[in-house]
């Protein structure tokens, strides 16, 4: 049971770190012009008017990512030296931190619940 939670962690932690560059589909501004990942972002010509703030959000995506992916990182780490209990705590936490995001991410809290269930 705990490999497949193992696997599970994995996945979350590369899943997450990648937000920002794979990316789904968000719009900016009243004429809703799509800007889809962090790339798309960073190449928005100087004077587009939604560029700032779609660099705003894709920066955002990328910290949130990364500390998600931290946190599921020190979970994986707890459970391979045996503490369900830490990694159940470090998971909550990257569900915590992933929350603004979890309508669209939803990666941490399968993960949460795995845990909690095998400790």
């Amino acid at each position: 049971m705990s490999e497949d939670i193992k696997s599970q962690l994995r996945e979350a932690i590369e899943k997450s770190k990648g937000w920002a560059n794979t990316g789904w589909e968000v719009t900016f501004g009243p004429h809703r012009h799509p800007v889809n990942n962090i790339t798309e972002a960073k190449d928005l010509p100087r004077n587009h008017p939604n560029r700032q703030e779609a660099q705003a959000y894709w920066r955002n995506v990328e910290l949130i990512g990364k500390d998600v992916s931290t946190n599921l990182e020190a979970a994986l780490a707890e459970l391979e030296s045996g503490n369900v209990k830490g990694a159940t705590t470090k998971a909550y936490t990257a569900q915590y931190v992933e929350k603004p995001l979890e309508h669209i991410t939803n990666t941490s809290k399968p993960v949460f619940a795995a845990l909690q269930a095998l400790g």
